[in-house]
């Protein structure tokens, strides 16, 4: 349950001046000052009430109460001294947790309209602040327009009423009407606080507002840019945005300060980067979680590092990359892909080890199997490793794509052996 905001008011003796007055809400009237004639208490009361005080300054509630019943049943034909022993019970009982009997106690005091303007209007928002903690909202919120009504905005502590007004607007899921509370809360202060804003980033996001969400969430990088969840966030809204190329950069700004630690924000930002056309970023994003421990050591993972090293043109990281992914593979589809590229840089040796293992773990496709072995034929003809290359081919021609060139490579073999023979 909610702590009640109760405090005890040290002048409750003082008759301030004049102030605005109640309100049509209720029964006042706004912008029509209250007149309240100055009230007095006896020396026996002013005394006896001195005293009870003390045992509320001590926290000694128990002997409190029962002494404020009998000052009550003294003076209950003085109406002045009755409120503000009313007042003084139902502090001691919002203290106590007995938060209805604190609500009816201030009511009454209310009621009698006999205290000082600054008590008066603080015990409606202490009424508020009741009705809020006990979770009835509505109560609340009529005790606020009354409040408001009567205070200007100067009001020394305005600007927090305001912001339990959001609150409760946001429990009872009235959005719009918690961003305007909020947002006048903002307007009012000269340093507005995080928690503002988080509250009415909520209230956007609960309105699907993604526009007035990315607008908050600029704000709160700006109040607090070492708080990850603020740039994360911000990037998943421009995304729902669309603005993809926007959602990249401020993951990249998180990156670059060192924020994100967790898979998916690096798999983000290099998804983004890729689809930007920023593959060597990509690969370097993924090659720095991987070997981080942030990005999952799989072998899925490890093929996308290589494909976006691969499309860097940095063709050794991406071997490399294709290699870790290959030693976690139960088929041969990551060695072809690595042998391809190694058969583009004729390095023969180390093509025929790829393709070798390609074959062997199998999981292929037939188009993909028949290259194999066309690929595996042509680096074991350059290896010198004719009879190989051969019984590589010879293999090939059971895949129709291939096949063809796979009889030329043999024809080719034999004619020059014919030659070589006759020579």
């Amino acid at each position: 349950m909610k702590t009640a905001n109760i405090v005890l008011l040290s002048a409750l003796f003082v008759v301030s001046g004049q102030a605005l007055a109640q309100t049509e809400v209720a029964g006042y009237q706004c912008g029509v000052e209250r007149e309240v004639s100055a009230g007095a208490l006896t020396e026996r009361t002013y005394n006896r009430l001195s005293d009870i005080y003390e045992m509320i300054g001590e926290d000694n509630y128990a002997e409190a109460y029962p002494a404020l019943e009998s000052l009550l049943e003294r003076n209950r034909t003085d109406e002045y001294a009755s409120a503000t022993i009313l007042q003084a019970m139902a502090f001691v009982r919002a203290q106590q947790e007995q938060y209805e009997d604190a609500i009816n106690f201030f009511k009454r005091a209310i009621d009698l309209n006999q205290l000082p303007n600054s008590q008066h209007y603080q015990m409606i928002l202490q009424v508020a602040q009741l009705y809020y903690t006990i979770d009835r909202f509505s109560d609340a919120l009529d005790q606020l327009d009354i409040w408001f009504c009567v205070t200007p905005d100067e009001q020394e502590n305005k600007v927090d009423v305001w912001v339990m007004k959001a609150s409760i607007h946001a429990q009872i899921d009235e959005f719009r009407e918690a961003i305007a509370a909020i947002e006048r809360a903002i307007a009012l202060s000269d340093e507005p606080k995080e928690q503002w804003y988080q509250l009415k980033l909520g209230m956007h996001f609960e309105l699907e507002e993604y526009a007035a969400a990315a607008e908050v969430l600029q704000i709160l990088i700006r109040m607090n840019p070492e708080k990850k969840s603020y740039w994360v966030q911000l990037a998943s809204v421009y995304v729902q945005l669309d603005r993809n190329r926007d959602s990249m950069a401020v993951l990249s700004l998180a990156h670059r300060k060192g924020l994100l630690d967790k898979q998916g924000e690096y798999m983000q930002l290099a998804s983004l980067q890729q689809e930007f056309d920023f593959p060597r970023k990509a690969a370097e994003v993924l090659q720095e979680g991987l070997e981080q421990g942030i990005v999952e050591n799989t072998r899925r993972n490890w093929e996308m590092a290589g494909g976006a090293w691969y499309e860097a043109k940095e063709l050794e990281r991406a071997l490399d990359a294709y290699e870790r992914a290959g030693a976690q593979s139960t088929d041969g589809k990551i060695d072809l892909q690595r042998a391809f590229i190694l058969t583009d840089q004729e390095r023969w040796e180390e093509a025929v080890e790829a393709l070798s293992r390609a074959v062997e773990l199998g999981g292929l496709s037939d188009s993909q199997t028949g290259n194999a072995y066309l690929l595996l034929g042509t680096a074991l003809y350059n290896t010198g490793d004719v009879d190989g290359a051969l019984e590589a081919f010879n293999e090939a021609t059971d895949y129709g794509r291939v096949e063809t060139a796979a009889r030329e490579w043999m024809n080719h073999i034999r004619n020059e052996r014919s030659r070589r023979a006759s020579s």
